[in-house]
């Protein structure tokens, strides 16, 4: 999934899980670490810290140049994003993974008439599609270089049936 395979993983967390004790090959850290504008080719993974880290410079930083400049992929988890202190990230952002969400779809639909303007109906219907079972995911390829028939799709995982979603 990840090409070239990054030499570190770091873990960035909020609150504390003892499953983190037993995962291997990932530093733990509580917050940010000290060093995170000194690190390289690293993935880093940041949960549970959107209230703390909403406005931080730093995790700025991160999504505008440290992805850019210094070979790092940073994946925020966040539960939403149109949290106030978070607009650059969300524009620097890649990729959008967006799980269901019955209590809010405003946010989806947001981000679907921001990126379909006029095709808000066929946003809202990939979503329902793509989240219709338990723990499934739309993924929103938001790169470049990606080709726009390829912006929509789910089923990533092995054994998942992939699925490629366009307007029609």
């Amino acid at each position: 999934m990840i090409y070239p395979f990054p030499s570190n993983i770091i873990w960035c967390y909020g609150a504390y899980q003892a499953l983190y004790r037993e995962m291997r090959g990932i530093d733990f850290y509580e917050g940010l670490p000290p060093d995170i504008n000194s690190l390289s080719n690293a993935l880093i993974v940041i949960d549970d810290l959107m209230s703390e880290l909403s406005g931080d410079s730093k995790l700025t930083k991160l999504f505008t140049k440290g992805s850019h400049h210094r070979n790092l992929s940073v994946i925020f988890v966040v539960q939403n994003v149109f949290f106030k202190g978070i607009r650059d990230i969300s524009l620097n952002a890649h990729y959008m993974f967006l799980f269901k969400n019955p209590r809010d779809k405003s946010q989806v639909m947001n981000i679907g008439k921001q990126l379909y303007p006029g095709k808000s109906k066929f946003f809202r219907e990939v979503y329902e599609d793509a989240t219709s079972k338990p723990f499934s995911y739309l993924l929103i390829d938001l790169k470049p270089d990606t080709s726009d028939s390829m912006r929509l799709r789910s089923g990533l995982f092995p054994g998942d049936t992939f699925f490629v979603y366009q307007p029609r």
